[in-house]
């Protein structure tokens, strides 16, 4: 009968598996990355360093050309006429900067001193801006432009410092010398002995290596450094008032 079958039963025994679950007893937190900053590239902002300043020196340059032009035409003389070194030009701008910048203090009684320093933070705020990613927080901006006006007017005013050096060690030199009180300043006056035996006593408007211009009276005269002859006289009157 077939109940009375044989059967065979196969069992292979196996390696268990073991299944873990993590608890549930709290909520996973995301791992959270730390925020990417973007590196300062130290080629750009070298680069935009150099051209910086090579755009403010051009600026100096050209202001201060300008401004000795102007300043000679007053006395009927040409920049023409003059052999001006690129640093007497570059001085004179300084000066002007300077002189204008420094005056804001009394034009404006309440706000002066702030004029003074917004330049130097426009320049050094615009910098960083050019340097750092946009991501960057307007207040990290912020603290770095000042930190980097104030050095740019550090060395803005460093030149004075040399210059004021100068005045007082010459005035120094000049009331142990000469013996003259020099705490109001000093007079300086020029005399020139000219080819035709002529003396000219007045203030020195200007000179180089090829001619001087001194001013006596109302009249300016332009000497010959080399021969001391007197190439050309300049009278200065004032202008009429015009009819209206």
């Amino acid at each position: 009968m077939f109940w009375n079958r044989e059967k065979k039963i196969r069992v292979e025994l196996t390696t268990p598996i073991t299944i873990t679950q993590s608890s549930c007893s709290g909520p996973q937190t995301p791992t959270s990355l730390a925020p990417v900053t973007k590196a300062i590239d130290k080629d750009f902002a070298l680069k935009l360093l150099i051209g910086i300043a090579l755009f403010l020196q051009a600026a100096l340059f050209v202001d201060g050309y300008l401004e000795l032009a102007a300043y000679f035409e007053q006395f009927g003389i040409s920049t023409g006429e003059l052999d001006l070194a690129n640093p007497t030009i570059l001085a004179a701008g300084y000066v002007h900067w300077f002189t204008t910048v420094m005056s804001w203090v009394d034009r404006v009684p309440i706000i002066g001193p702030f004029l003074q320093w917004l330049p130097f933070a426009a320049v050094a705020t615009a910098y960083m801006y050019a340097l750092v990613s946009h991501e960057t927080k307007g207040q990290s901006l912020l603290e770095r432009g000042l930190m980097g006006s104030l050095a740019l007017y550090v060395v803005f005013i460093l030149p004075i410092l040399g210059v004021q050096h100068g005045i007082d060690r010459g005035r120094q030199d000049i009331r142990e010398a000469a013996g003259i009180e020099v705490a109001n300043g000093i007079s300086k006056e020029h005399s020139v002995v000219t080819k035709e035996g002529e003396r000219i006593t007045g203030d020195l408007v200007v000179a180089d290596t090829k001619s001087a211009f001194i001013l006596s009276n109302q009249t300016v005269y332009k000497i010959d450094n080399r021969t001391n002859r007197v190439m050309r006289k300049i009278l200065l009157k004032a202008k009429p008032k015009k009819a209206l």
